[in-house]
């Protein structure tokens, strides 16, 4: 196995094509401009997965050299199978020429696609005349960059040097509209920062010192929620586990997908519903204690409320009652003539005297 690889073939299975994963820098130890060791070891894995009719290539890299990334261009583009390739989230420098190999070329909305110039480190002692030699080479290297993207793009390759030497970001949507990507994946990467010049995206580091400019509103896009996350922890999530997570939310329309998405949390919610309702109905029971069966079945069935809403409604009802009791007695009265009866006479006679004294009265002799 050589030190330089920076790269994993996932087997296929009879339900899913195999995949090449790209995630981090391309070329992790030294260039392929004088490794012979590392491109064949590439050539061997990737021959070793047979005749597939498709291969899947994931990236996420912020690009390296630029020489393996032309390699692995042509080695895939030379391939039979249908090359698809999948940025998951970062195909920055180096890693959008590999990208271009793909026949259909997939990223994540809030994804970054970014090109620009190739440029040459030097750490050695050099004439002018070495330095002009150096300036030669990057020129061809530029163009052979610029058929790249111009067999993709449909764009000249005066626009396509252009936008290079501006070192051009896009979005996810912005890379499909530019042509350089055909069209958008349904995963969101998930970016956070560590510090000035290092980020990770979906959980790979990736060094943006190099870069003359990073917009923030790439690291800040609408379609990444949260926005921009100053701790490392925040990237732990896997990009497959995200894609389970997204594939069960998009799916739950119904009960019974929120039922087939997360039986536990529904059980949950329809014990606590059941225990509520129990509860409430015991309440509306002791209140009213066997009585006014009219107002606790509707209160219990056809318009639920609670039992202090009932309590409500039962001295209303009796208030009502005992106002008609008084009505009713007041008819009653005037419906016997009780009313128009007069009143008996006074046993006493008009002087005051009682009748039968007056009577014993009349009665002595004088």
């Amino acid at each position: 196995m050589t030190a330089n690889k920076f790269w994993d073939f996932i087997p296929g299975t009879e339900t899913s094509p195999p995949e090449m994963l790209l995630y981090g820098p391309i070329s992790s130890q030294q260039s392929w401009w004088e490794d012979r060791v590392t491109p064949a070891q590439f050539n061997k894995e990737l021959a070793a997965l047979g005749d597939v009719p498709e291969i899947v290539v994931r990236i996420n890299s912020g690009g390296g050299d630029v020489f393996a990334a032309n390699a692995i261009f042509t080695r895939l583009k030379d391939h039979t199978a249908k090359i698809t390739v999948k940025i998951d989230g970062w195909a920055a420098s180096a890693a959008t020429i590999i990208a271009m190999a793909g026949d259909t070329i997939k990223i994540a909305r809030n994804g970054v696609f970014m090109i620009h110039d190739p440029a040459m480190t030097v750490w050695d002692t050099f004439k002018a005349e070495d330095f002009e030699k150096m300036a030669d080479e990057l020129k061809v290297i530029k163009q052979s960059i610029v058929n790249t993207y111009a067999l993709k793009t449909g764009m000249s390759a005066d626009d396509i040097a252009a936008l290079m030497s501006e070192e051009k970001w896009w979005t996810g949507d912005e890379a499909v509209t530019s042509g350089f990507c055909d069209e958008l994946m349904f995963e969101e990467a998930n970016t956070v920062i560590e510090n000035a010049s290092k980020i990770v995206v979906n959980s790979t580091p990736i060094d943006i010192s190099a870069f003359k400019t990073v917009p923030k509103a790439l690291l800040n896009s609408p379609h990444n929620p949260g926005g921009l996350i100053n701790n490392s922890a925040a990237a732990k999530t896997k990009p497959k586990e995200e894609k389970e997570m997204a594939v069960a939310e998009n799916n739950i329309g119904t009960v019974d997908a929120l039922k087939a998405a997360y039986p536990d949390l529904v059980a949950t919610i329809q014990n606590e519903a059941a225990a509520a309702e129990r509860n409430r109905i015991k309440a509306i029971e002791d209140m009213a204690g066997g009585n006014y069966a009219d107002i606790v079945s509707d209160a219990k069935f056809d318009n639920p409320c609670t039992a202090e809403q009932v309590a409500m409604k039962i001295i209303a009802e009796q208030n009502k009652q005992g106002g008609q009791y008084i009505q009713n007695r007041n008819a009653d009265a005037d419906n016997s003539g009780v009313n128009g009866v007069a009143g008996a006479a006074s046993e006493n006679g008009a002087d005051g005297k009682n009748q039968f004294d007056a009577a014993i009265d009349a009665l002595k002799f004088d």
